[in-house]
C-alpha cells in the first residue's frame, strides 16, 4: 500500500512476517491480526465508523425482540 506522503507504507514485511510465526506459539491464538500502524489506524477508523452506525439503531434492534413476558 502507498503512503500518500512518502510513497512507502511503514510496515515492515520481514517484522510482519516474524510475528505471523510468532502467532503459531500465542494462547489464545488471535483470531485476526492487523500488521502496521496504518492498518492499524485504518481499521480502528472502520470500526468506529460502524460501531456508531449499529449504535444509532439499536431502537430498531431492540424493535424485533419478543414482547416481556413472551
Amino acid at each position: 500500500m502507498l503512503d500518500p506522503a512518502d510513497g512507502l507504507a511503514p510496515g515492515d514485511p520481514q517484522r510482519m512476517a516474524a510475528r505471523i510465526i510468532e502467532s503459531v506459539d500465542v494462547e489464545p491464538a488471535p483470531l485476526r491480526m492487523v500488521l502496521g500502524s496504518q492498518a492499524l489506524d485504518s481499521t480502528l477508523k472502520v470500526l468506529r465508523k460502524r460501531v456508531t452506525d449499529f449504535e444509532s439503531r439499536r431502537a430498531l434492534a431492540r424493535s424485533t425482540d419478543f414482547p416481556p413476558g413472551q
